[in-house]
């Protein structure tokens, strides 16, 4: 509860929630309810879902299936994760772990259309991951089954939750750039609709905000380079090539001035010469990026919500508080 009324207080980014027990899902659905502007206003344009743990492809708890009724009866979107880990209470085969993992889902779809015909129902990206038998950890970065999830959400025409930004490293460091940069593209080619975990470290253990905003330039580079390009006669300019012949400078035409910034400028990857990256501090991609934390932290100043807003909020929590108490 003190995280979600942090969350609703603080940002307006859509919210995915995970609570340990039946009671704190309700709560939370109640929270954002009064955030939205009651239940139908929430229905109709979610601004949060919650992301419901399943023991297994072929055992589903008790708190799992209560989240999944309530929240289909609610007609509130909810992603249905069956967990197998692949060696451990699953084959150790891709396929056959994904195997599980879609038993489990599709389990999940049937009761949840029982419950409320067209109910949303968001369906994990993926599926057939196991524990790495050297260290007994369970990575989040593993290449192995990457894309038969994919095509199986596809074949169901179901909404995709994908993993992506996140790394197996302890520090914002070369390995955590490159495995973020990595499983960003590969769910964004993959179709997922809805990509979490970016900024997650040590497997899922630990967040960092500095390797959040390395995400969030990744994922700008990313919609740059899968957006549309323009094709009409102003972003041609062949008239304007043929008057500035080969020979001639661009540099200082109108047609420039209009459209260079249109062109992608990083925020904290580095694209100075040498001089003028000495000149700026010298600094590596996750200085940079801690001085763009503190910059953010210093400056950002969200609007709040109304105070009668904000107040029924905390009532929720003062509730809960006094019920464990």
């Amino acid at each position: 509860r003190y995280q979600m009324e942090a969350m609703l207080n603080h940002t307006t980014k859509p919210i995915v929630f995970v609570t340990n027990e039946f009671s704190g899902c309700v709560d939370a659905v109640e929270m954002s309810e009064i955030a939205a502007g009651g239940a139908e206003a929430l229905m109709l344009k979610p601004s949060a879902a919650c992301y419901v743990n399943v023991t297994s492809g072929l055992r589903h708890n008790e708190e799992a299936l209560q989240k999944l009724l309530f929240l289909a009866g609610k007609g509130l979107p909810f992603l249905y994760i069956p967990v197998v880990d692949c060696g451990i209470n699953g084959p150790v085969t891709p396929a056959a772990g994904m195997a599980l993992v879609n038993a489990g889902v599709l389990i999940g779809l049937v009761l949840s259309q029982l419950k409320r015909e067209g109910a949303p129902y968001i369906i994990p990206g993926w599926g057939g991951e196991g524990l790495d038998m050297r260290t007994m950890v369970s990575p989040y970065c593993a290449p192995d089954p990457k894309g038969m999830a994919h095509a199986l959400a596809q074949y169901y025409r179901l909404p995709m939750f994908g993993i992506g930004g996140c790394s197996e490293s302890k520090l914002v460091d070369g390995q955590a750039a490159a495995e973020a940069a990595l499983t960003l593209m590969a769910e964004t080619l993959g179709g997922a609709h809805l990509i979490h975990d970016l900024g997650y470290l040590e497997s899922g253990l630990c967040g960092s905000l500095a390797q959040l905003v390395i995400c969030n330039e990744i994922v700008d580079w990313i919609d740059h380079l899968l957006g549309p390009i323009e094709i009409s006669d102003e972003t041609l300019a062949l008239d304007l090539i043929d008057e500035v012949g080969p020979d001639g400078s661009f540099l200082g035409e109108r047609h420039t001035m209009a459209h260079f910034k249109e062109r992608w400028y990083p925020d904290v990857f580095e694209r100075g010469n040498y001089e003028q990256w000495q000149a700026a501090g010298g600094q590596g991609l996750a200085e940079r990026a801690v001085d763009r934390v503190v910059k953010i932290l210093e400056e950002h100043d969200p609007e709040p919500l109304p105070q009668e807003v904000a107040q029924a909020i905390h009532g929720v929590v003062e509730r809960a508080e006094a019920s464990f108490a």
